[in-house]
């Protein structure tokens, strides 16, 4: 119904919401009036026409609600509204930053299990009463943040989180990085997306351009890669 128009499909769940209204006192809930809703989504369109634009934009709202796809909605009349909408979703970080320490995972699953494992987290911590467990991110291609919030550092939270993220996410299809990369951090975790085949001959490529290891060395790949 959007097609080629639609430039952006994000999530957000309630525990998301909540976070940034907490935290952030300048943020306000696109939908004021409304009742708390597990899940909302972000919608935007980009095409050469903003009245034709807006037609079609609200002929698919209105589609959803005569089909009980969503509750309510809210459309933007100005980019001012545009902005405060998008605010909630891009300064979840943010609010995230503000509520104390935060565990961080970008994570590529197929759409159909992207809140499964949000879930499924929250279960595995339900002993850590202090832990948050916020999930958001892109539907268009199955990207999750999945984030978990405590008030200080927890080596226990930590190791209830990790290798239990990396395994289910590897037992769902899913990879253990998405936009943000492997970097540092995860590389020793490449094996839960990648094949022991793959990731050797990976190795040998980096080895063959470089092989001091001198060109961004420790990431993507675990350890040196000089003994190849």
């Amino acid at each position: 119904m959007l097609g080629e128009i639609l430039s952006a499909f994000e999530f957000l769940d309630q525990a998301s919401l909540e976070l940034v209204l907490e935290q952030l006192e300048d943020t306000r809930n696109p939908l004021p009036n409304d009742q708390p809703s597990p899940f909302y989504v972000l919608v935007e369109t980009s095409g050469g026409d903003p009245d034709a634009d807006r037609t079609r934009l609200d002929g698919f709202l209105g589609h959803c609600l005569d089909a009980n796809v969503v509750r309510d909605g809210a459309v933007a009349a100005d980019m001012k509204q545009q902005r405060d909408i998008w605010g909630v979703r891009e300064r979840i970080t943010e609010a995230l930053a503000r509520a104390g320490s935060v565990y961080k995972y970008d994570l590529s699953l197929p759409v159909s299990e992207i809140y499964a494992l949000v879930e499924d987290m929250r279960d595995q911590l339900r002993d850590e009463p202090d832990a948050r467990v916020v999930g958001y991110g892109h539907l268009g291609d199955g990207n999750l943040h999945l984030n978990i919030s405590t008030p200080s550092p927890s080596q226990r939270v930590l190791e209830l989180i990790e290798p239990f993220v990396y395994e289910w996410t590897s037992k769902h299809g899913g990879s253990i990085s998405a936009e943000h990369g492997l970097g540092l951090m995860k590389a020793h975790g490449i094996h839960y997306s990648k094949s022991p085949e793959a990731v050797l001959l990976m190795a040998q490529m980096k080895y063959l351009l470089d092989p001091h290891g001198i060109l961004n060395p420790y990431k993507v790949l675990p350890g040196p890669q000089e003994s190849l």
